[in-house]
């Protein structure tokens, strides 16, 4: 009878000690694939789905990307399009994912930044060296004198994940500045290919 509660002691101290040196030697293997996505947009190896057979493509960065701005195409009440192109002048290949940041700047320094449109869903975009991707900059054409009239200098284009503006000459004319409107006619679309 005495030996029946001594074992029971020992054996809980044994599998305990078990526990602990399992925990002990392979702390990583306990929360492998526990860990959360990573949610910054910069990361610099983006993720490829498990098993796809292929390596990640890194992300362009702005130093890979020559940024141009393509000729007018105007379209009905005031509304003028243009598309935004990057080109991959690295001798590598880049991916670029989502949507260009658009600033208008005026020569005194005030600024007008260009709303993101849904109307084209995001993807990934590879870019052999050589290739382009464009994303269409719609804006409200108007006179210098008009009401709510913002007559950019230049545009700083910042490429998805990157935080370097290339500066363009804006040679567009003035734009409505709408800034404050709930359903903006001035608007940039995410990237394409081509």
């Amino acid at each position: 009878m005495r030996g029946e509660p001594g074992g029971r002691p020992g054996l809980v101290a044994i599998s305990l000690a078990a526990l602990l040196t399992a925990a002990g030697c392979g702390g990583s293997t306990v929360a492998t694939g526990t860990s959360p996505l990573p949610t910054s947009a910069t990361s610099p190896t983006p993720a490829v789905a498990a098993g796809s057979g292929t390596s990640p493509v890194p992300r362009c960065e702005a130093g890979d990307l020559a940024v141009t701005l393509g000729a007018v195409d105007a379209a009905a009440g005031g509304q003028h399009q243009r598309p935004l192109v990057v080109t991959n002048r690295s001798p590598r290949r880049c991916a670029v994912t989502g949507y260009p940041g658009v600033r208008f700047v005026a020569r005194d320094g005030s600024a007008y930044d260009v709303v993101r449109s849904p109307l084209v869903r995001p993807g990934r975009i590879d870019l052999p060296p050589g290739a382009n991707a464009r994303a269409n900059l719609t804006y409200l054409a108007t006179e210098p004198g008009d009401s709510g009239a913002f007559l950019p200098a230049r545009v700083l284009v910042t490429p998805p994940d990157t935080f370097t503006a290339v500066p363009l000459s804006w040679d567009g004319g003035s734009v409505l500045d709408q800034s404050g409107a709930t359903h903006p006619g001035t608007y940039i679309t995410a990237f394409t290919a081509g």
